[in-house]
């Protein structure tokens, strides 16, 4: 399979949807976790200091970062049926004609 990569374009700077996931435990602490970034949890005793602490990790390790993003597509001869290359090549061969007859008539006999 061959993929071609298009030419990258940048588009005006968005902000980036996460979404969090707060657990509180028996023990009144709650662990707020990125479920895009699972490795990115903190626990603190209250719902707003999980989520600033939370936010403080993000923005230190997203600082250095950049999202850029690329389309990619895939070969046309994927999509494209091998077949129709052959298509029509008989059309105006007087044998095959006749043979093409003869297969049908047969099968009618038989059914």
């Amino acid at each position: 399979m061959v993929i071609n990569i298009s030419t990258v374009t940048l588009s005006q700077p968005e902000n980036l949807k996460l979404h969090i996931l707060l657990e509180r435990d028996n023990q009144k602490k709650v662990t707020a976790y990125v479920l895009e970034f699972p490795s990115f949890q903190v626990e603190a005793s209250t719902e707003k200091q999980a989520l600033e602490e939370l936010q403080k990790l993000l923005y230190a390790h997203l600082e250095n970062l950049e999202i850029i993003p690329v389309e990619i597509i895939l070969s046309q001869s994927k999509t494209e049926n091998p077949w129709l290359k052959f298509a029509g090549v008989f059309q105006d061969d007087p044998d095959f004609t006749e043979i093409a007859e003869n297969i049908i008539a047969e099968r009618n006999i038989h059914d």
